[in-house]
């Protein structure tokens, strides 16, 4: 089946207003979760109510933005950094999912299960997928304190594990249980334990289902 891709309408703040990211990682959640780019308010409040992976997002993208105001503010944001800490303790006991304050995600994160999600001081483009009990951080062994960097439009399956200093094209696919400690060149499929290229020019533009509307850079 080939999915539609799409691009987001305008969610930004006021008409043509610039769109932040979690403004884009809203976009691309109602449109492939709600099935709508534009939700009622009611689904929208039900949908932030109920989604533990959106609150997920949520809470990584303020305590981004926490880290942020403490550099400007110092008062005002170590009020934001302990309020993002007893948020991230809620997210991580209740759900099991833990991001980085540290980790730089793109725009277009979408999270399709939040369980046992692990994510370091990484690197990730924009417009990745990530499903249930995904790690991604550093590899000890061998002293090796490198992290990863993933490119734009990554796709991550159930129960993969990336780590080390590794660099991970765009449109990368990663399949479901593959142990990844190695460089991935763009457009591959990889799988496997230990993680290898099973097939090279992969489109999984169908299996990310979402275009970055225009002006947001990747």
């Amino acid at each position: 089946m080939t999915a539609d891709l799409v691009h987001a309408p305008g969610h930004g703040r006021g008409a043509g207003g610039p769109m932040s990211d979690f403004d884009v990682d809203l976009a691309k959640t109602y449109h492939i979760v709600l099935g709508r780019d534009r939700p009622s308010r009611r689904s929208r409040v039900l949908f932030w109510l109920l989604n533990s992976e959106l609150q997920g997002v949520a809470c990584y993208r303020f305590g981004r933005w926490a880290r942020e105001l403490r550099s400007r503010d110092r008062v005002r944001g170590l009020a934001a950094v302990a309020l993002h800490w007893i948020w991230n303790r809620r997210v991580t006991h209740r759900d099991h999912l833990e991001i980085s304050n540290r980790a730089d995600i793109g725009p277009g994160l979408l999270l399709m299960h939040r369980h046992g999600v692990t994510i370091g001081p990484v690197v990730i483009g924009s417009n990745c997928v990530l499903h249930q009990n995904v790690t991604i951080g550093q590899r000890v062994a061998a002293g090796d304190q490198g992290v990863p960097r993933l490119g734009n439009d990554v796709w991550i399956g159930p129960g993969a594990t990336i780590t080390g200093d590794v660099t991970i094209g765009d449109g990368v696919t990663i399949s479901a249980g593959t142990i990844l400690s190695r460089d991935v060149p763009a457009g591959c499929l990889v799988g496997g334990n230990p993680g290898r290229v099973l097939a090279q020019d992969y489109d999984n533009s169908a299996m990310i289902n979402f275009v970055l509307p225009g002006g947001v850079e990747g």
